[in-house]
């Protein structure tokens, strides 16, 4: 009975510490918009852990993670004008993207 007390008091004191899922996804989602520059049409992270976004305009990028996404948004900001990005892939060693201008990037991390 106290094993299963303190599996429940430990689940409290998790869910209180940590943000909600819906708090988390929200996150995701005020981020993967204004990296497509459009409406999303996809938002997902799978069991994986990784993110998956679809733009509206058929842009699409898998991440690892939201501090991956959070580094999205200033590489948007500085090489894509805020305009957006129309591929990003995170490599071992680089990000590469093609802003939704046209202009292509492979930046070390």
């Amino acid at each position: 009975m106290k094993s299963l007390l303190s599996v429940i008091v430990a689940l409290f004191v998790l869910t209180g510490c940590s943000k909600s899922v819906d708090q988390q996804a929200d996150d995701y989602v005020d981020v993967s918009y204004t990296l497509c520059g459009t409406k999303v049409k996809a938002f997902s992270q799978g069991d994986d852990g990784k993110i998956r976004v679809i733009c509206e305009n058929d842009s699409y990028f898998v991440v690892k993670n939201q501090d991956t996404l959070a580094y999205m948004h200033e590489l948007n900001g500085a090489y894509c004008l805020g305009l957006g990005f129309a591929v990003f892939t995170e490599r071992s060693n680089y990000y590469t993207f093609t802003c939704s201008n046209d202009k292509n990037f492979n930046i070390p991390k």
